[in-house]
């Protein structure tokens, strides 16, 4: 099953093919947590893993709760409010 890589073309090819945002964006939601895992290991092996992290990213959206990768949406941040500015008062200030 193992073959050593001797063509660098189809590698640098590949990696340059899916380091690609738009692709990763595009196509890892639909792909399964192994699937995943196995390209981002193939990337990681061939020297980009800012792309590997990449693809995990963008399949963690797509994942649900249980899944391996799931990222859950953070709290969105809420301004707290000064209430002596709702007063509106002259010696409040």
């Amino acid at each position: 099953m193992s073959t050593l890589i001797t063509d660098t073309e189809d590698v640098t090819r590949f990696c340059g093919v899916f380091s690609d945002m738009t692709l990763a964006h595009d196509v890892a939601a639909t792909l399964g947590c192994r699937e995943a895992e196995a390209l981002a290991g193939i990337l990681r092996a061939l020297g980009e893993p800012a792309a590997a992290d990449m693809w995990l990213d963008a399949h963690a959206h797509g994942d649900e709760p249980g899944d391996q990768h799931y990222q859950p949406t953070p709290e969105p941040y809420i301004v707290p409010i000064d209430p002596m500015e709702d007063l509106q008062c002259d010696s409040c200030q």
